[in-house]
């Protein structure tokens, strides 16, 4: 993993951390729950055909964490992105993370007051798995 990818999963880990709100709203850890979901989805996802794009292999961990902290400042920026309609096309976690943004904002939004949300809302998964595929799909999308 190189130096930029460390950034990555060190902005994640504090964003993560301070998503710890979550897992006193109710009897559910929602926190907790959003993160197993995810790294199952990850786990699944590296079983598949796609090792190819993994070739600085964060860990399972780091990706699952990013997806939390990724889909709830998107839901912070949109909190009407998704509709049930959607779920058969997107992860079930997004749809979990706009619910926990649509009925718990000020709480979340208080707890990441000192992140850029707007940072989190684009964090890249190919820049966390694989930074050459990263930086020429750059490149790519810079000279279109």
């Amino acid at each position: 993993m190189n130096k930029e990818q460390k950034k990555i999963v060190k902005k994640v880990n504090e964003a993560f951390s301070k998503l710890s709100v979550l897992n006193n709203l109710t009897w559910t850890q929602y926190r907790e729950q959003l993160f197993k979901l995810n790294k199952e989805h990850e786990k699944r996802h590296r079983a598949g055909d796609w090792y190819q794009y993994h070739s600085d292999y964060a860990s399972i961990s780091d990706c699952a964490k990013l997806f939390v902290v990724k889909d709830i400042a998107q839901s912070l920026l949109n909190p009407n992105k998704w509709q049930v309609k959607d779920l058969i096309r997107i992860k079930d976690t997004c749809l979990l993370s706009q619910s926990l943004v649509n009925n718990y904002r000020d709480m979340i939004a208080t707890s990441l007051h000192d992140e850029d949300i707007n940072e989190l809302s684009k964090l890249d998964y190919i820049a966390l798995v694989d930074w050459d595929h990263y930086q020429e799909n750059l490149k790519k999308y810079n000279a279109a």
